[in-house]
């Protein structure tokens, strides 16, 4: 998760009869563009303070949030802080410094000034390429675009100069400053639930259901194939559990996705213990669209892109990591599903992964590391933890699998 974004260039493939394909031309962005960098997660290049960082684009936030160790590593000072209890997705709130004086941020060529900026741990939920998080309100008042398959976003000032033709319109609910759209999740092939979900591109998931929407439908009794979940860095919050389950089905509008890798939560306080929310829609799904959030008139404006058919993901590893590799050389674990390989091998919570089959972690980039995952049948990890290092071989296998 760092840095500014890089366009891919194709190489031409040599053909069967020698002759070279003309490589595809550098995707140009269009004239007011800018890059983002995309690993489950939207990040903008912004700067404080002329202190550039990356910032995750979270619709489920309004404003300006600062990292605790971005925040630390490139001495910002500012006289008027207090202190509070943030929540979010985890059971217990998180005591953050808040800046009350005003903080000059930008990205690309728009400048703004804020304050009542908090200041939290998102490394330890993230990674290191997160600095912070970008809110809501600084896209008010406009049509963002937001292009997964190249990497940027671009702000209009209205949805009359955007070509809207291909797209299908979908009306959203907005409430405390978020956004919502309706849904339909098959829970199996007799249950659904239908109801607003938050829009939320802060979420690398899927769906997400909270947990009241889970008792409310009963979700425990109707999914029998499942897999509990437990982090220590679910969100703001810290701890959080679920369980994930493959739903048949996933409708927005009329885009319907199949064996779709769902969860619900059992958190009993945070923001998935909210009954005002039936759950959030992330990334996992959205990033399958080409899309603009009309922010003037409350319409989301989806067309598919090249990954609408992608089939969705399920652990094969059977444990969360962030990379920690900038700031602790090591990725450090995050949470396990229940009763995976890598559980029984030993491997602990905040365990620091220093090497994967003799690889230093740096030499595992973002963009390899599914490729290396999925043609693996296993894994020999250099740990250390404890103050003592060990090898841990952990065999890979879907933690869940359709029946």
């Amino acid at each position: 998760m760092k840095r500014i974004a890089i366009l891919l260039i194709c190489a031409g493939l040599c053909m069967i009869s020698c002759t070279k394909k003309q490589p595809e031309a550098e995707f140009q962005l269009p004239k007011g563009a800018f890059p983002i960098e995309y690993r489950s997660h939207i990040y903008i290049l912004g700067s404080i303070d002329s202190v550039a960082g990356d910032y995750v684009f979270d619709t489920g936030a309004s404003n300006l949030y600062i990292d605790t160790t971005h925040y630390a590593r490139n001495g910002f000072t500012y006289e008027n802080t207090f202190t509070a209890l943030m929540p979010g997705v985890g059971k217990q709130p998180q005591k953050v410094l808040v800046i009350r004086d005003t903080v000059a941020f930008g990205f690309d060529n728009y400048r703004y000034k804020t304050n009542i900026v908090p200041v939290f741990q998102l490394k330890p939920i993230l990674g290191d390429f997160a600095d912070g998080i970008l809110g809501m309100e600084y896209f008010y008042n406009t049509v963002l675009e937001i292009n997964y398959e190249h990497q940027y976003m671009k702000v209009h000032r209205s949805i009359d100069s955007v070509n809207t033709e291909a797209y299908t319109r979908i009306a959203l609910t907005k409430k405390d400053n978020r956004l919502y759209l309706p849904l339909e999740v098959a829970i199996n092939d007799s249950t659904q639930m239908e109801g607003n979900f938050l829009l939320d591109l802060g979420a690398g998931g899927s769906v997400n259901i909270t947990s009241p929407a889970a008792r409310e439908h009963n979700l425990r009794e109707h999914i029998s194939n499942k897999i509990r979940y437990n982090t220590k860095y679910g969100g703001v919050g810290g701890e959080s559990t679920s369980y994930y389950f493959i739903s048949p089905s996933v409708k927005i509008s009329h885009f319907e996705f199949t064996d779709v890798t769902t969860d619900y939560s059992v958190d009993k306080s945070g923001f998935m213990a909210s009954d005002k929310v039936n759950g959030l829609l992330g990334n996992d799904i959205l990033d399958r669209f080409h899309l603009y959030i009309d922010f003037l008139n409350n319409h989301l404006y989806l067309k598919s892109n090249g990954n609408y058919h992608n089939p969705f993901d399920i652990s094969r590893l059977g444990f969360s990591f962030v990379d920690r590799s900038e700031t602790m050389d090591a990725w450090i674990v995050t949470g396990f599903f229940s009763g995976s390989f890598a559980e029984k091998a030993g491997l602990q919570i905040d365990d620091r992964i220093v090497s994967v089959d003799d690889l230093p972690i740096a030499t595992l980039e973002y963009h390899k590391r599914n490729d290396y995952f999925d043609n693996a049948d296993s894994l020999t990890l250099g740990v250390e933890a404890n103050g003592g290092s060990k090898f841990i071989i952990v065999k890979l296998s879907p933690v869940l699998v359709k029946e």
